[in-house]
């Protein structure tokens, strides 16, 4: 009995208060918050400060440019300045090397060596080797951090001794300029700049020469390649050296001068065939230099024309022996016919000539005698029926002045 009253009671009690909804804080059991109470953020890690980021630096001055002189100005643009007035014979011919004297000025320079080569656009400068004045060259410390502050620093440092002196070589390098730094001193002394030499870079084949590799001899370096379609086949004619730029301006008091290899060759791009690729060939090589050379010869000259005057371009090379300067000793003149090289014309055993190129006609200058008592003048005329150069007219003409 007495249960069963409680549980009436209890009953009426939970019917006679109002309904109200707890908090979501009391339902989870935690203690509600106050009114008052201020929510704080937990503290995070203390925020460091960085290392203050340097200044972005200017980029160096490609390594083209020194005193007066710039390798990539325009070799017209050289051949004009007031300073080579003198020799303005000298730097005529469309590719060659010449040392010139200069003028005093503030870049203390007193000679300047330049190397040269024929481009489709004109004549374009590889090398200039700028020499000092020995009485007024600088310091080798005072130079190198001169040219550090435009350049960067060097690439190379090196150090060579020979007896009592020493040679110091500095380089520096961008994608297409080279530029050395050479100093020499006795071994107890202050070293002194001798000549900065600025050089341009090899160009590696591109495009459809990518896949020709000629490999002739040991520091084979490209100075031109021509493309030539003969008889709607891509041909192409490459000449080369074992020279730098830098030993080309120095010409024959380079050391290596003499011991120089040199290449001509005329490829033809062979189309593919089932699972070959399309691949050059060469069809025609001359090299020359080296130790199995009996009578040393360099190439002088190599061009891509028409001398035929059939509208067809033809290659000429000229050949100078060890002693010939920048005359010529072999003259061969190429072409195709019918899928064939043939010779237009082939003189060898020539003394000291000079090659005048014409169309359809070419001539050719050689002195009589050691000591220039006159000239001999070939004449060839080019035979359509022959399909070739034939002498036509030799004639005999006294020195001047005499």
């Amino acid at each position: 009995m007495r249960i069963l009253l409680a549980i009436a009671g209890l009953a009426g009690a939970l019917h006679a208060s109002p309904h109200q909804k707890s908090p979501r804080a009391a339902i989870a059991g935690a203690p509600a918050a106050r009114p008052d109470a201020t929510t704080s953020l937990p503290a995070g890690p203390p925020v460091q400060a960085g290392p203050l980021q340097p200044r972005p630096q200017p980029l160096p001055v490609p390594p083209r440019r020194f005193g007066r002189f710039d390798l990539d100005m325009p070799f017209a643009q050289l051949r004009a300045m007031p300073d080579l007035a003198d020799c303005a014979a000298a730097l005529a011919a469309p590719a060659g090397h010449a040392e010139c004297a200069l003028p005093r000025a503030a870049d203390n320079l007193a000679r300047v060596q330049i190397a040269w080569e024929e481009t489709r656009t004109g004549s374009d400068l590889t090398a200039l080797r700028l020499l000092f004045d020995p009485q007024l060259a600088p310091p080798l410390t005072d130079l190198e951090w001169q040219l550090t502050r435009g350049w960067g620093p060097p690439l190379l440092e090196q150090l060579r001794r020979e007896h009592d002196q020493k040679f110091f070589t500095l380089q520096w390098e961008d994608a297409d300029h080279r530029a050395t730094l050479e100093a020499q001193a006795p071994r107890d002394q202050a070293s002194r700049a001798t000549a900065v030499v600025l050089e341009r870079k090899p160009v590696p084949l591109s495009g459809e020469f990518v896949s020709l590799h000629p490999k002739p001899f040991a520091n084979f370096r490209v100075r031109w390649i021509r493309r030539l379609d003969w008889e709607g086949q891509m041909h192409a004619v490459l000449w080369g050296t074992s020279l730098t730029p830098a030993q080309e301006a120095m010409g024959e008091q380079s050391a290596v001068w003499v011991t120089q290899r040199n290449y001509v060759g005329i490829w033809k791009l062979e189309p593919a065939s089932g699972s070959r690729p399309r691949r050059w060939k060469p069809l025609w090589e001359r090299i020359t230099g080296g130790d199995d050379d009996e009578q040393p010869q360099r190439v002088l000259y190599v061009d891509a024309r028409d001398v035929t005057g059939d509208g067809v371009q033809d290659v000429v090379v000229e050949l100078s022996c060890e002693t010939c300067g920048a005359t010529a000793d072999e003259l061969i003149v190429k072409t195709i016919r019918a899928g064939k090289l043939v010779d237009l014309l082939a003189k060898r055993d020539l003394y000291r000539a000079r090659v005048e190129l014409g169309t359809g006609q070419l001539r050719i200058r050689e002195p009589e005698g050691e000591d220039d008592q006159g000239l001999t003048v070939s004449t060839y005329a080019y035979d359509r029926g022959k399909g070739a150069f034939v002498l036509a007219r030799e004639e005999r003409t006294a020195a001047p002045g005499r």
